[in-house]
């Protein structure tokens, strides 16, 4: 995997994992579910996280590798943060912002 390809699945993984987790929240509220959001965002990041590693390693013919696995541990890690801090830093900013 190449730089390039690390910084655009890092950006897709991170706009997928928000809109899915946002979704998710939605139909969990509306089912007045309790959860974590959090939790919810690792467990999202993970899952596309690991499936973008394994259609690209299919894809490419490549071998799977230990370098892949911290890839794919360093890719889920920064894609939870980015979408967990994104979204709700937004989205409690303009709450505050309204309140003013």
């Amino acid at each position: 995997m190449n730089n390039g390809f690390l910084l655009t699945a890092l950006a897709l993984i991170s706009v997928l994992t928000s809109l899915t987790v946002e979704a998710i929240k939605k139909i969990l509220n509306e089912k007045k579910v309790e959860y974590s959001s959090n939790l919810l965002a690792v467990i999202v990041s993970t899952i596309l996280t690991v499936a973008l590693c394994v259609g690209y390693t299919l894809y490419f013919g490549e071998p799977f590798t230990i370098q892949k696995v911290i890839i794919m541990i360093a890719l889920t890690f920064l894609s939870f943060l980015s979408a967990t801090v994104s979204f709700d830093k937004v989205k409690q900013a303009l709450q505050q912002i309204g309140k003013i």
